[in-house]
């Protein structure tokens, strides 16, 4: 630390070329931290997966549907604590832009099979009471202003049908832009083709140990009907819709990696033109006593002083925006949009890697060059 003033006044000299480089990292680093946020999202819906709940849906892929029967012998499966429908209705609220999920459920289980959704006690039993009754999260409220006792009609193009329901609650937990109705108020409006169909069960098991006993049973009691179904844990449920997602992973996991290079590119040309022209500086430290090492260390706490002020301009700033906005309100399908502890350490960590890396050739090359041979530079 007894050179830490020397360090600073040096990273000074030109300090046009220093903020340069401190706003490459800024940038740089703000980039890389929200890609990887958009990842962390990709992979929330596995780690936040409950362990004891199963998804039944047709063996054949989602856009088939299954019997509403089937609910009764799931239930009589042991191991299964709980079982209700959850059929997408795809509904439309005034304008195709307007767009978000929307489910048809059993009001009276919903509470028990899904708890992450957190309402009042109150709210809960308005819900229940109303047959035409509907909730709505916290997002979807300040997106479109939604109220309790509101008449919301959806339309939608999977059953050409338009219902109108009435906002009986606000929930929060779990994904915040969705709308859950009852699913026999939803059957009862249906065209007769449509009638006691759902697009997949979610089913509660005792515990973790029965979920893939469970879902063998399931399949096994349904494999030689009309609608065979394929029943796994909802983390496999989750990790299904990512390997839709791969291809989009690896773009992004591409463009971090050319923002990374990109960087060090940045640095290691601003770190090289630093050391060169201190040629002869180095030749005078080395006349009056200092060693190898410490030239060597001289150079590299600049370049560690660099990272580190860019580093937490670029995390701080990150963290902060996304704080205060909620991007996920306005992106479909992701939750949250915070940026995590790992992701902002990790994110750190590299801004000291690209520091160390840009540094170290020229460093090592000068510091070793004879007193005379730094003298003699012309560089």
């Amino acid at each position: 630390m007894k050179y830490a003033k020397l360090i600073f006044k040096n990273i000074l000299r030109n300090k046009r070329r220093t903020l340069l480089t401190i706003s490459s990292l800024v940038v740089s680093l703000f980039l890389i931290i929200s890609l990887a946020t958009i990842l962390t999202e990709f992979d929330r819906g596995t780690d936040e997966a409950s362990p004891l709940r199963l998804i039944s849906r047709h063996a054949v892929s989602l856009g088939f549907v299954i019997p509403m029967a089937h609910l009764q012998k799931i239930k009589t499966v042991p191991g299964v604590k709980d079982a209700m429908p959850f059929s997408w209705f795809g509904g439309i609220y005034k304008d195709e832009r307007n767009f978000f999920a929307n489910f048809a459920v059993d009001a009276r289980k919903l509470r028990e099979v899904v708890p992450e959704v957190k309402m009042s006690d109150a709210d809960w039993q308005s819900f229940i009471n109303d047959r035409q009754g509907a909730i709505v999260g916290q997002k979807l409220v300040t997106l479109y202003g939604f109220t309790p006792g509101q008449r919301v009609t959806l339309k939608s193009p999977i059953y050409n049908q338009s219902v109108e329901f009435i906002i009986r609650g606000v929930y929060t937990g779990s994904d915040e832009k969705t709308l859950y109705f009852h699913y026999d108020y939803l059957n009862e409006l249906l065209p007769a083709w449509a009638k006691d169909q759902v697009s997949t069960f979610s089913i509660m098991a005792n515990s973790a140990e029965d979920v893939p006993r469970v879902g063998q049973a399931i399949d096994s009691i349904f494999a030689n009907s009309d609608a065979p179904t394929k029943t796994e844990s909802e983390r496999e449920f989750a990790l299904s819709f990512q390997t839709m997602m791969g291809g989009v992973k690896q773009f992004l996991y591409g463009i971090m990696a050319a923002i990374t290079f990109s960087l060090l590119l940045v640095m290691g040309n601003t770190m090289a033109m630093n050391v060169r022209e201190r040629t002869k500086e180095v030749g005078t430290l080395k006349a009056i006593g200092f060693q190898r090492g410490t030239i060597a260390a001289l150079f590299l706490g600049e370049a560690l002083m660099v990272a580190c002020i860019g580093a937490g301009i670029g995390i701080a700033a990150a963290a902060a925006v996304f704080n205060a906005v909620d991007l996920s309100i306005y992106i479909p399908n992701f939750i949250s949009f915070v940026p995590t502890g790992e992701t902002l350490v990790a994110a750190f960590v590299l801004s000291l890697f690209v520091g160390v890396v840009s540094v170290i050739y020229s460093a090592y090359r000068v510091s070793g060059l004879t007193v005379a041979e730094a003298l003699r530079s012309t560089e």
